[in-house]
């Protein structure tokens, strides 16, 4: 019996087979199923490696990404606006807006970006001078920098950076001015063409010959001063108002002439009063003389009921013996 139950070397009985078998297929499984999830974690691995990778390079790009602005060869042109109130020489910048050059009058040279959408971050402007794409081998050369103001005048410069520019066009060169963009890794760069510049800059050089010598905030309010118990006009009084003649006849824009007399208080009332009339009235007929039309002249006297100075020595009163002229546009 007991030689019955135990199996010959190098059998298996057929329940223990089935067995083993079972326990094989199990082990097969569990492999298969291990290498499955391997392969997977490892593919993810994979891909979130490519993702951040793909990432990295679209960062680096968005960070190098400037957009540049400049005229074509075959539509850069220079316009010239002269006028003895203001000279304006400017290009058309194509999707962006005008680079302008302006002098006004009384007034030194500008150089101002206008755009055509309002810029809304501030920041600071790089200026520099480089090359057309034609002339290798000439770096790119600095200026200076400038602050960048929001709205549609981002970036103006004084005169001296403005003379620099001109001259840099003249020899053929580009301005170009580089200023943060529409979010933070952006920038935006504007290169100011040299391409026909020379013809409109001669016309520019004329027009600033021509200028007047002062602009309107300049003479709207104009201070007129007399000597004691005199009226005449003669001397600074006589240049002053031969600046305000020449300027309403070149400004439409001015419709009327405010004058109006004053007197200190040394000597009678009555007679202060008549001195403003005659100062207010000698400056009227000086205007009217100088081809100021006269229904746009308003002329008013005070008296001495108006001083500036209420008591003083005679030095300190003398601002009192005035007369203010005033222009007003329509």
């Amino acid at each position: 019996m007991l030689y019955s139950q135990i199996a010959p070397a190098g059998t298996v009985k057929s329940g223990n087979l089935k067995h083993s078998s079972m326990q094989h297929a199990s082990m097969q499984h569990s492999s298969m199923q291990h290498s499955s999830m391997a392969s997977t974690a490892n593919a993810g691995r994979h891909l979130f490696a490519c993702a951040m990778l793909l990432a990295g390079l679209l960062l680096t790009a968005v960070a190098a990404h400037a957009t540049s602005y400049q005229a074509r060869l075959d539509v850069a042109s220079w316009n010239l606006e002269p006028s003895p109130l203001e000279c304006k020489l400017w290009q058309a910048v194509p999707n962006y807006g005008e680079a302008v050059f302006s002098i006004r009058a009384g007034e030194k040279l500008e150089f101002y970006l206008k755009t055509q959408q309002p810029v809304y971050k501030s920041g600071k402007a790089q200026l520099a001078v480089s090359a057309p794409a034609w002339h290798d081998g000439i770096r790119t050369v600095s200026v200076g920098a400038t602050d960048v103001v929001p709205g549609t005048k981002p970036v103006v410069v004084g005169e001296s950076i403005a003379q620099r520019f001109l001259a840099e066009l003249q020899a053929g060169m580009f301005p170009s001015i580089k200023m943060p963009g529409w979010y933070t890794p952006h920038s935006v760069q504007v290169d100011v063409s040299a391409v026909n510049f020379g013809s409109a800059y001669q016309g520019y050089l004329s027009c600033i010959t021509s200028l007047f010598p002062a602009n309107f905030e300049q003479l709207q309010a104009s201070m007129l001063h007399f000597k004691t118990d005199l009226w005449k006009v003669e001397g600074t009084t006589r240049e002053r108002l031969d600046l305000l003649a020449g300027f309403v006849a070149l400004d439409s824009s001015v419709k009327k002439i405010i004058i109006d007399g004053h007197a200190d208080t040394v000597g009678r009332k009555g007679h202060n009063w008549e001195l403003s009339r005659l100062r207010a009235n000698a400056a009227r007929e000086y205007l009217i003389s100088k081809g100021v039309p006269e229904d746009m002249i308003l002329m008013r006297y005070w008296g001495e009921t108006r001083n500036v100075i209420k008591k003083g020595n005679n030095k300190n009163v003398a601002v009192n013996r005035r007369v203010l002229v005033q222009l007003l546009k329509g």
